[in-house]
């Protein structure tokens, strides 16, 4: 295996590793915030004092998502540099290179304008 595809795959691992974190990271925040209603009556407090964490954590929600959406973007990216060298594609079960059928497909970034309709 040449120095190119080595670093292609390594690179392919270190970018899959950080959408699945950030996907982890979003849904434990969102678990949070889905619990605590239930959890601020279990304490017996009122809304009031739940309403600060519930500000933050939806704040820091916004911010993972466009994070998220950057490193797509970045995805994107290396996807273009592996297609420009000639590299062979590393997609498998976990790596697809097309959007899961199906389901609606919004761009981000530079490409936020443009919406792909999938074939339904």
């Amino acid at each position: 295996m040449s120095n190119r595809h080595e670093a292609a795959a390594r690179a392919a691992q270190i970018i899959n590793d950080a959408e699945k974190a950030m996907d982890l990271a979003m849904s434990k925040a969102s678990a949070l915030v889905t619990e605590l209603p239930s959890l601020q009556e279990e304490a017996g407090l009122n809304a009031s004092w739940a309403q600060p964490v519930v500000t933050s954590l939806c704040s820091a929600l916004t911010d993972m998502t466009t994070a998220r959406g950057s490193i797509i973007a970045a995805h994107r990216s290396l996807s273009a540099i592996q297609r420009k060298l000639g590299l062979p594609s590393l997609e498998g079960p976990n790596n697809p290179k097309q959007p899961p059928e199906g389901g609606d497909y919004l761009p981000v970034g530079r490409d936020a304008a443009r919406v792909v309709a999938l074939r339904g």
